[in-house]
């Protein structure tokens, strides 16, 4: 605290405690006075609204005896006579609204959970916004409703800004008031000693002396005070003239010197024959991260810290004694922080009979080189496609990679337009989208098809991202793909084992895993699922009627028609011929499952228009529900299912059958 006061100047030592007092005065006087006019103020505002809805409450009580809402509607009316009222409502004691009054000229703001609670607890509670009250309507001391009023705070808030902007008036009053006394107080007293100070400062410094000014204000001590400083200051300066002009000729001999030395960006170090550094410039605190003057007495060696310590001393005592020079020797330097890279050069100073050296830390320079270096290997033998083009769209950069996938030589790409490598229609579909993400998002991911010397086209995955080039500033777009060929194929063949080929549904294969998948999961979750087995009914006759061609066409429309009733995480396939089974998994509810199989039945049964024919078909369903109490395999689960469809078969075709029910651990045979 001593510290802190010790620092400040006369004027502030004199402004500060009356500037502070008047304020802290003022801030406290203000702060209470607002505070208990607040609390008079809304309170008041309570107990107004509170006479006014009682009041009202009291003439509430006979609507809601006899349940007349539009006479409890006209009375809530009344409170339309305090204009802060935003909104009440009558609710009876089951919560439910039995009248309401909006007075729309306020935008009512409703209570959140907590003000709720605090609003029952306490009957009332004041909001930020609004006054929110709860009146009991009641009649024999028993509560038959509730009155739940909110109440706008304008008027206070009108209030608050009131009474700031009177405060402020009466702060800028006082604080123009403190300003005079202090500036009165300056004036006599703080300006002398002040301009006494400034001369006491200007002859420390070496600066021209002005005579101070002897202020009529101030008493015969101060005068006395001034004049004899001036007189001891002309005094001084007779004497130190010819000082002064000798120091200002060596000062700037000495400054030509010091800014030559500091304006070289290397590291000078003078060093004895003895190795012992002597003199030092800046930059050698930016090159060894130490000060100058740290620098000086330290041998030079423990400075540059060489990895190969020995083959180093002898290089440098053949500079230091022999006067040989070094010819940018790149030296590795060991550091806590890892090995710097010096390069340095020396040259002998005769007349002093040390060494100059200069010292370049070079580290960066060299780890830049290295990885530009390994950037090009990484560039020529990465697995992926790599192509770089600048603005005008003509090839500067390609792989190894790519030339390979493409049969191109480099001589052939290089300066030509990117155009000339793609499928050019494929590419006026998407140039658009690949803009938008460049423009957006800096980046572009997706097929494109580039041509090869045989003019064949090769699907590639191509990730495209725009750099700038730090040289120019200008826009630079990479190209980076890999070869889908591989890809598409084992995904295609993937696809042909596990789907019918006219359907494009699953196969008996892919069901097979599916339910195994169904049951491993079912272990785990415990949920019954749905096993359903639809056989068309009527089938063969659109075969031996129209011909196979329009029973292939029935057969995708059905599948379709599957497809799109059942959910998406649900799966329809083709066993063989008619045959087709859906899997509904997890089923929560058997009617879920019953109103599936009636949507399956009535899709499947719609007329159907191929080839000009009207073509109308039935099915049969069978449902088997799968529990995780049984101990059953795909086989069983598929049999019973098919039972179910025969038996729905025997009753007639058209029918849906369930082999059991779905609660879990009841089994129940048609």
């Amino acid at each position: 605290m001593n510290s802190w006061i010790s620092k400040l100047s006369l004027n502030q030592r004199l402004s500060i405690p009356i500037m502070s007092f008047i304020l802290l005065a003022f801030l406290g006087f203000q702060f209470i006075s607002y505070q208990s006019y607040l609390a008079i103020e809304r309170d008041n505002l309570l107990s107004r609204t509170q006479a006014l809805a009682n009041g009202v409450g009291m003439n509430l009580t006979a609507s809601v005896l006899f349940n007349d809402a539009q006479s409890a509607q006209e009375i809530l009316s009344a409170l339309k006579a305090d204009s802060l009222i935003v909104e009440a409502r009558l609710e009876l004691n089951n919560h439910e609204q039995f009248a309401q009054y909006t007075n729309n000229k306020f935008k009512s703001v409703y209570p959140t959970e907590q003000q709720r609670q605090l609003i029952i607890q306490n009957g009332h509670h004041f909001a930020p916004e609004m006054l929110y009250l709860i009146v009991p309507i009641t009649i024999d001391a028993e509560e038959i409703a509730h009155m739940h009023i909110a109440v706008s705070l304008q008027a206070l808030q009108e209030m608050r800004i009131s009474h700031l902007k009177y405060s402020i008036i009466m702060l800028l009053l006082l604080c123009a008031n403190s300003i005079y006394i202090i500036n009165r107080l300056q004036h006599w007293i703080v300006k002398p000693i002040t301009q006494l100070n400034e001369g006491m400062r200007r002859i420390i410094k070496g600066d021209k002396h002005q005579p101070l000014p002897q202020s009529q204000y101030t008493n015969d001590e101060l005068y006395e005070l001034t004049d004899g400083f001036n007189n001891m200051v002309d005094t001084i300066n007779l004497r130190d003239l010819e000082i002064r002009h000798t120091m200002d000729a060596l000062g700037l001999e000495k400054a030509f010197a010091d800014e030559v030395v500091e304006t070289v960006q290397h590291a000078l170090i003078v060093a004895d024959p003895n190795g012992i550094i002597t003199l030092a410039n800046k930059a050698c605190e930016r090159v060894f991260n130490q000060s100058p003057e740290r620098l000086i007495g330290q041998p030079l060696m423990d400075l540059l810290k060489p990895v190969e310590r020995d083959a180093m001393q002898q290089l440098l005592n053949s500079a230091l004694q022999k006067n040989h020079q070094i010819d940018h020797l790149l030296l590795d330097s060991a550091h806590d922080t890892g090995t710097r890279t010096y390069q340095i050069v020396s040259r002998p100073l005769l007349h002093r009979l040390q060494t100059l050296f200069a010292v370049e830390d070079v580290t960066e320079h060299q780890k830049a080189e290295r990885q530009q270096k390994m950037a090009a290997k990484v560039f020529d033998h990465s697995q992926d496609a790599i192509l770089l083009f600048g603005q005008d769209g003509n090839v500067s950069m390609v792989n190894n990679t790519f030339l390979r996938l493409t049969g191109y030589q480099e001589r052939d790409i290089l300066g030509q337009h990117f155009l000339q490598l793609i499928d050019p229609k494929e590419y006026a579909q998407i140039q658009d989208d690949i803009r938008f993400s460049l423009m957006m998002e800096n980046h572009w991911n997706g097929e494109i098809q580039v041509k090869t010397t045989d003019n064949e086209f090769v699907p590639l995955l191509a990730r495209i991202n725009w750099i700038s080039d730090t040289h120019s500033q200008d826009k630079q777009t990479v190209v980076i793909a890999s070869d889908l060929r591989s890809m598409k194929e084992i995904k295609r063949l993937e696809h042909l084992a596990n789907h019918d080929p006219l359907t494009n549904l699953a196969n008996r294969a892919k069901l097979y895993q599916a339910l195994q998948n169904q049951m491993v999961l079912q272990t785990t979750t415990r949920e019954t699922f749905a096993v359903l087995f639809l056989d068309l009914d009527g089938f063969k006759g659109v075969n031996d009627t129209y011909g196979h061609d329009v029973g292939d066409q029935v057969l995708k429309i059905i599948a379709e028609k599957l497809r799109r009733t059942v959910r998406t995480r649900d799966m329809v396939s083709r066993l063989a011929g008619d045959e087709f089974v859906v899997l509904l998994s997890a089923m929560h509810d058997v009617d879920m499952v019953k109103q599936t199989c009636q949507r399956l039945f009535e899709r499947i049964c719609e007329p159907m228009h191929i080839d000009g024919f009207t073509v109308t078909i039935g099915a049969s369903i069978g449902c088997y529900y799968v529990h995780a109490s049984d101990y059953q395999d795909v086989d069983d689960i598929l049999r019973r299912a098919d039972k179910a469809m025969y038996e729905a078969k025997l009753l007639g075709k058209g029918q849906i059958i369930e082999y059991n029910d779905g609660l879990p651990h009841r089994e129940l045979a048609c």
